[in-house]
This record gives structure tokens, C-alpha cells and sequence, in this order.
């Protein structure tokens, strides 16, 4: 089974940016230009594991579980929208997060270190702190698209990470099925 580990999002938080990605729709002229995200599927990526051996799923619960007892919710707040590697090449759309502290590197860096310990692959690139909207397919002609959103001015919105997920993800041809295979609440028990 295909899985990641993630922090979900609060209900609200997914309703703005799904009106945020409305608006940077209607400034692509083809739909076949990029490859927007269900705002529903948007999450925060701590762990991608990929293609996973079930008999580990077990393994892989209790060492989030043990995460979870040892960090506290992470405030944060979403306040910028922009590209990877950047507006004039882009691949990926994104917005931004800003962190109020490190505590989230520290969790993703312990997080790495306890799957790393189950057979996967540590990370290694720098996390990046950010919520994916929508992947370029042709870039052909994004100008417009680019020139607004360079322009755009999100609203800071609050939240907080206090969820971390164990994903398992379906790819489909209308887009990917996620579903949570395990939640740990940050600093409190499991819960499921």
C-alpha cells in the first residue's frame, strides 16, 4: 500500500484555499495547464513512505503514537502563496506557512529517524513548510496565471498542526483517495 504521514487540515482552512485555487483557476486559460488539488486532499507532508509492505503498518502506528506523546500542537498560520523553484519556471503552487517556532522541524526530524529505523529511505532534502495547491502539467502559457499571483495577497489565517495521520493513498484516474489509517493527537493518548 502507497502511504504518508501528514497533518490534516481544519474544515476552515480547507474552505479558503479552495476558494483560493477558484481564483488562481480562472486566470489559466486551459485546464489541462495545471493540475489543481482537491482543497479536501490538501495536507501538510511530514513523511512520504510510498509503496509499503503491509505487515509494517503495525510497527509504523506505534512509532507515531510515541511522536504524538512527545510533541505538543504546533501553531502556525498560512501567509504567502507562490512557486517551486519559482514563478518564472513553476512546477508546484503552493502557499506558504510560518512558523512560530521549530518545533515542527523537530518533529519531522524524529519522525525521519523512527521510519528510517523500519527500513525507509531518511530524507534529504530540507523540509519545506508548505501546503501544495496544484502541480504544472504544461507550462506553456501560465503568464497571466504567474503575473496574479504574484500579485495575490492571502489572508493570514491561523491554525494549528495537532493531528498527525498515517495516509494511505489510492491513486485513481479522477485523482488520488486518501484515507487515514491512524490519527495521533499531539500530546495527548491515541485516539482513532
Amino acid at each position: 500500500m502507497r502511504l504518508f504521514i501528514a497533518f490534516s487540515l481544519p474544515v476552515e482552512i480547507k474552505n479558503y484555499l479552495a476558494k483560493t485555487i477558484n481564483n488562481f483557476k480562472s486566470h489559466c486559460s486551459d485546464d489541462k495547464e495545471v493540475k489543481w488539488v482537491d482543497a479536501n486532499n490538501i495536507h501538510l507532508t511530514v513523511k512520504f513512505l510510498g509503496d509499503t509492505d503491509s505487515r509494517l503498518v503495525e510497527q509504523i502506528k506505534n512509532e507515531l503514537t510515541k511522536i504524538g506523546k512527545q510533541f505538543q500542537a504546533i501553531n502556525c498560520s498560512i501567509n504567502k502563496v507562490g512557486a517551486f523553484p519559482n514563478l518564472n519556471k513553476p512546477r508546484v503552487y503552493w502557499t506558504g506557512i510560518d512558523l512560530q517556532n521549530d518545533d515542527i522541524f523537530d518533529l519531522v526530524k524524529s519522525t525521519d529517524k523512527a521510519m528510517s529505523q523500519l527500513g525507509f529511505e531518511e530524507e534529504s532534502k530540507k523540509f519545506k513548510a508548505h501546503l501544495t495547491l496544484g502541480r504544472v502539467k504544461n507550462s506553456n502559457d501560465l503568464s497571466s496565471l504567474n503575473n496574479y499571483i504574484s500579485d495575490y495577497k492571502i489572508e493570514p489565517k491561523q491554525l494549528v498542526f495537532d493531528k498527525l495521520c498515517l495516509y494511505k493513498s489510492t491513486l485513481t484516474p479522477q485523482g488520488p483517495i486518501y484515507e487515514c489509517l491512524h490519527e495521533v493527537k499531539l500530546g495527548e493518548e491515541r485516539f482513532e
